[in-house]
């Protein structure tokens, strides 16, 4: 089993209603219409204004597929390029953990 999580810093905290509408939206649009995601999100709590996304898959090959999916759908690339407003340049950070219990 792997966790992918991605994070996001927002670009102040004035943003972060906007951020967090703007998010559950992308999540809906790609839990509807990508089986097998129970894709999740988050803000952090404390320090920096951040969003979490993050979702378990059996194996890498399925996360390859998905991206492949994901790199071809132009919709979920708009949703993309409508909500950069909200985070920093260069914040967007990926992390894909093994899960071992």
């Amino acid at each position: 089993m792997y966790r992918i999580t991605r994070t996001a810093t927002l670009k102040n905290a004035s943003v972060t209603p906007k951020a967090i509408g703007w998010s559950t939206e992308l999540n809906k649009f790609i839990n509807d219409n990508y089986n097998g995601f129970n894709l999740k999100v988050g803000v952090e709590m404390f320090g920096h204004s951040c969003l979490h996304w993050s979702y378990e898959t059996e194996s890498l090959a399925k996360l390859e597929e998905a991206n492949a999916r994901l790199l071809q759908d132009k919709k979920y690339w708009a949703m993309l390029d409508a909500g950069k407003e909200f985070w920093v340049d260069g914040s967007l950070k990926d992390t894909i953990v093994m899960v071992v219990d």
